[in-house]
């Protein structure tokens, strides 16, 4: 039985760390592109395709919160591995108002404009 949970362990390290250098591999080399990361949509009637790009504050808020919270959970595992941390009420409340607010600012530039 120690046996297989070791071997599952390993697994898991080799499938995530694998993943992990695969993805930062394609981003150093530029084959993930992230130069348009924080830019929104928004209705141009003189652009020839009806919209053009401009950056996004909503965007860049969900972003930020994502991370400061992804990284809040993160910290919660390193300081206890053995199990995962439960998902408080305030953190799942920040994470849904952060991307209810970039859905709001979404739906006005699609619909009106900037």
């Amino acid at each position: 039985m120690r046996f297989l949970m070791t071997l599952a362990y390993w697994e898991g390290a080799i499938l995530f760390g694998g993943l992990f250098c695969v993805v930062l591999w394609k981003l150093l080399t530029g084959a993930i592109s992230l130069s348009y990361l924080l830019d929104g949509d928004f209705r141009d009637p003189d652009s020839p395709t009806g919209f053009s790009t401009t950056a996004s504050p909503g965007r860049t808020q969900a972003l930020m919160v994502t991370l400061l919270v992804a990284g809040y959970y993160l910290l919660q595992v390193i300081h206890n591995p053995k199990e995962l941390p439960p998902l408080s009420l305030w953190l799942v409340g920040v994470l849904g108002g952060s991307h209810a607010l970039y859905l709001t600012e979404k739906v006005q530039t699609l619909s009106s404009g900037r």
